[in-house]
């Protein structure tokens, strides 16, 4: 017999959303609730992150698809606020032991 267990995640239990620099690691921790999109530069270094002023097609997909997911999760969970008919969950499976 195989036992499989999983975690199911809501969007509301969603605490934090942290971005990490590639450039210098530093971490930016933003609640939840006071998420309202993707930080512009790195607040460490000042590393550009997003922007529509990128010559290179793939920096302007690559930010605008990062933007997208963060602005879109800000606008569901409000609409989960006002009686949305749906949830989505997101489910990981359980992290292994060491």
């Amino acid at each position: 017999m195989t036992i499989e267990r999983r975690i199911v995640v809501g969007l509301n239990d969603i605490q934090a959303v942290s971005f990490e620099c590639n450039e210098c690691l530093t971490r930016t921790r933003v609640p939840s609730d006071k998420l309202r999109g993707v930080p512009e530069n790195c607040p460490s270094c000042n590393k550009v992150w997003i922007t529509s002023q990128f010559s290179q097609r793939n920096h302007v997909e690559l930010a605008s698809a990062y933007k997208t997911f963060i602005d879109s999760l800000v606008k569901i969970r409000t609409l989960m606020e006002n009686g949305a008919p749906f949830k989505i969950l997101l489910e990981f499976s359980e992290p292994k032991g060491e």
